[in-house]
């Protein structure tokens, strides 16, 4: 057989998805020593033309796959077959940045439509549904990653695009970067409230902004995405706000800076209540969120307690750090003013 090298380009066309080189060896009875090298061969001449076409190779099992270069595909989108719809593809993309994932956790996060996803996607060789107990365990396929070509299906190799891709999708402004990289939610960093020429281009591919509960208002003349609101004053706070970004980030995050956050708050208020039982403390609270801080550690509020305000005004009494100058880890940052807290009364109950 003369013409291996125009057989296996023909077959590669036809299929598809990514071809075994053990298939394209017995199709023309070549070693796949021989197989891999009229492949190179066929490589080389589509990058060698500067083709829109291009062949990779697939890992682990060795694979080949005839597709269009990705940077030509949005221009060819159209031409292609609709065989997702968008709910389905939303579905997808959750599956494969968490997986493995329980069908019951997809759900969840997507509703019970996601049922009826599973049996479409699974039917298209997308995602494997193993029942597992009483739910399944979801994962993506070889299948998947040929039909978006990408050149492993490896599950971190994947996740590791989904996240490059969801990167460019959300933004966050500076003072919440460490908790959303914390959460494993994957974002870029742009100043929402008074944006430069740079942020505002960013706004152009960002669909979703995460800012400081109440500042909405400041940015809509900028931003016309979704905008999720956070606050961050109390661990409360920051465990409700887990709760409205959790589900952009990863499973085993979430869970472990939730946990944190719930230890961190029973550590304190196990603190606050040995203090107060040793000095019956009253404080007034020189701001709402001095008050928010105070009214979570159990103090009694009282206008004869001692002064507790942010370091930003010149009061005689307990400070504690506000954003100006607070450690960049948001978590921290509650805790530096727990502290501070904690210490000042400390220290004014035992001079009073």
């Amino acid at each position: 057989m003369t013409n291996e090298k125009e057989i296996i380009e023909a077959a590669l066309f036809a299929a598809g998805d990514a071809v075994d080189i053990t298939r394209l060896s017995l199709l023309v009875g070549r070693s796949e020593d021989e197989i891999s090298r009229i492949v190179g061969e066929l490589t080389r001449e589509y990058e060698e033309r500067g083709s829109g076409i291009e062949i990779v190779e697939m890992k682990p099992l060795t694979r080949y796959l005839m597709r269009i270069k990705p940077e030509y595909s949005e221009y060819v989108r159209s031409f292609a077959p609709k065989e997702l719809s968008a709910p389905v593809l939303r579905t997808l993309s959750v599956v494969a940045y968490h997986q493995p994932m329980t069908q019951s956790d997809l759900v969840r996060i997507r509703g019970n439509s996601a049922y009826s996803h599973v049996h479409a996607l699974a039917d298209a060789g997308l995602i494997r549904s193993v029942p597992t107990g009483h739910t399944k365990i979801l994962t993506t396929t070889p299948r998947f990653a040929e039909y978006f070509g990408m050149d492993s299906d490896d599950p971190e190799a994947i996740r590791n695009v989904l996240k490059a891709k969801m990167a460019s999708q959300i933004g966050v402004t500076p003072m919440y970067e460490s908790f959303l990289q914390r959460c494993g939610i994957p974002c870029v960093v742009v100043n929402a409230y008074n944006p430069s020429e740079e942020d505002l281009a960013l706004f152009k591919d960002i669909r979703m902004l995460v800012v400081t509960k109440g500042y909405t208002d400041r940015i809509e003349k900028h931003f016309g995405g979704e905008v999720i609101e956070i606050a961050s004053t109390t661990f409360d706070d920051l465990i409700a706000s887990v709760g409205l970004i959790g589900r952009y980030g990863r499973k085993r995050n979430v869970s472990k800076v939730i946990s944190e956050l719930e230890e961190l708050k029973k550590r304190y208020h196990e603190r606050s209540r040995k203090l107060d039982a040793q000095l019956d403390i009253k404080v007034k609270p020189a701001s709402e969120m001095a008050a928010s801080i105070l009214n979570d550690l159990g103090f009694t509020i009282s206008q004869t307690g001692i002064l507790v305000a942010s370091d930003c005004l010149d009061v005689d009494g307990v400070t504690f750090p506000t954003h100006t100058n607070a450690v960049a880890d948001v978590i921290e940052r509650v805790c530096a003013r727990y502290d501070a807290i904690l210490d000042g009364i400390t220290q004014r109950s035992r001079l009073l």
